[in-house]
């Protein structure tokens, strides 16, 4: 169940942190075929999450908010708090209250953010998840780790065969892969109506990227993200290319953090590098790509000191066979990239148009013949989980593998990605 805070605690005046599509507005009609005029909020409309992804029925069970009159929303998230890996370290902490709208019935609630949620995954359920070790007697398999990953497979929408296989996956990497399939096709990340009704507006109207030819996708994740997670392979990619002595004056101002340090980033030709080794003809024609980054600015600058044939398709080098030609996002940079920057608390339909542009570029990546990223930004982890499905249960007898991805390629960094949402 998600608690939403209430609107007297809601400190976006745009009313939300995901923006406001027409239906977040209350309007009247004031003359016959003009244009309708707002007169405020939509009180039934969600505020939360829920104005961006649809909680899906199955996982709710249509479940009210637990004890509605003893508990307040600042007395639940005092409780989600309280859930602190630090304070209680062998798991989070269930309360008993009771219902004044079910006749008394008591609930066992346990009150977690996303916070608490990935602290108590990694050092509580994640190794429940992995453990596939033997019941040694009956009373201990009613209780065993086999039995709870069948369960809640079978909870997430499994058929028991495919419970079955999952819970006798021994390969981590599988585990993460069957259970990141699972979420895909349970239907556990779908936006809800609007966002999917306006992404396929941006993606036909404004995308500038032709939806009748094959496509490929390369994601390029610079800003902070360089500065932290990614600085160790930043610096490893230029150490590895020191080859001469030229590099180590990049290296030694990456390291020491000053303004004027030479290209803090992996380059662009790293991403399309990864096309090296796939199959060319010299006639064929150049491969569509489309360009997501937080950086356009200087990915296009790179872009335009690589060689350029007669037609003015792009070439990493003058032998290299394959030709490209890029799509940018066609989003208003202006606007900035992420969530937190421009007049985030204000302006309801600046971040709304943010917010479609997002969830746009991660369709077409998702669905790209090819995708190139790293993992080292949370877009590419979750791309890869919108890539995978089910395998055919007839290949499973032959010995494949549970999983399929569509075709990815990582340009940098960890060649694993993890568990899903990690």
């Amino acid at each position: 169940i998600i608690l939403e805070a209430p609107p007297s605690l809601n400190e976006f005046k745009s009313n939300s942190q995901f923006g406001c599509p027409p239906e977040a507005w209350e309007t009247v009609m004031v003359r016959t075929g003009g244009m309708p005029k707002r007169i405020g909020w939509n009180a039934d409309f969600p505020n939360g999450l829920s104005r961006l992804i649809k909680h899906p029925v199955w996982l709710s069970r249509q479940c009210p908010i637990p004890c509605q009159e003893s508990h307040t929303y600042e007395d639940w998230d005092e409780l989600r708090l309280a859930n602190n890996i630090t304070l209680v370290p062998d798991g989070p902490q269930e309360v008993s209250c009771t219902n004044s709208n079910t006749n008394g019935r008591h609930s066992n609630v346990i009150a977690m953010g996303g916070r608490q949620i990935r602290d108590y995954f990694q050092s509580h359920y994640k190794e429940y998840m992995l453990d596939r070790s033997p019941p040694a007697t009956l009373e201990a398999a009613m209780q065993s780790t086999l039995k709870m990953n069948y369960e809640w497979a079978i909870r997430l929408g499994a058929m028991p065969h495919e419970a079955r296989l999952f819970s006798g996956l021994q390969d981590r990497q599988e585990i993460w892969d069957y259970a990141s399939a699972f979420m895909g096709r349970s239907g556990i990340m779908r936006f809800q109506s609007w966002i999917a009704r306006d992404v396929e507006e941006y993606v036909a109207v404004r995308s500038g990227l032709p939806l009748d030819v094959p496509y490929d996708a390369i994601h390029v994740r610079r800003g902070d993200k360089l500065e932290t997670d990614g600085k160790h392979f930043v610096t490893k990619y230029w150490d590895e290319r020191d080859e001469q002595g030229l590099m180590s004056l990049i290296v030694s101002f990456f390291r020491q953090n000053e303004a004027d340090k030479p290209k803090d980033y992996i380059p662009f030709t790293q991403y399309l590098s990864q096309f090296d080794d796939i199959d060319c003809h010299a006639e064929a024609q150049p491969r569509i790509v489309y360009v997501s980054t937080d950086d356009p600015t200087e990915v296009r600058n790179e872009i335009s000191q690589l060689l350029k044939d007669s037609e003015g398709n792009t070439l990493v080098t003058k032998d290299a066979c394959h030709k490209f030609k890029f799509v940018f996002s066609p989003f208003e940079h202006s606007l900035g990239f992420h969530i937190k920057t421009g007049n985030v608390k204000a302006d309801c339909e600046e971040r709304y148009a943010r917010n479609v542009a997002g969830v746009a570029d991660l369709m077409i990546l998702a669905k790209s013949d090819l995708f190139v990223g790293e993992y080292n930004s949370n877009w590419g982890r979750l791309v890869r989980t919108f890539r995978l499905r089910m395998n055919n249960d007839a290949k499973l007898t032959a010995g494949v593998r549970p999983v399929v991805e569509r075709r990815i390629k990582i340009a940098w960094g960890p060649k694993k990605p993890g568990p899903p949402g990690w």
